[in-house]
């Protein structure tokens, strides 16, 4: 059962919405301390969280291609 303190009581405070057990709810409902708690009809609705793609990783490097010479003999020098 849900109540609602009317008092500090125990390490909750004042105004706090605890959900307890019945037996624990009715008694301090008895003594005082606290009040069922009140629930609105609240509409309920849905919301969709949409995912998102990032492009996070990191580009690999490509191989550079190594130049050849265009001459054969100039590399032999």
């Amino acid at each position: 059962m849900k109540i609602r303190l009317l008092k500090n009581y125990s390490t909750y405070r004042l105004g706090t919405v605890v959900d307890c057990e019945d037996e624990t709810a009715l008694r301090l409902i008895r003594d005082g301390l606290a009040e069922r708690e009140q629930q609105m009809d609240l509409i309920e609705t849905a919301s969709v969280e949409h995912d998102y793609e990032r492009a996070d990783a990191t580009p690999r490097r490509t191989k550079r291609a190594v130049s050849k010479p265009q001459n054969p003999d100039a590399a032999s020098g």
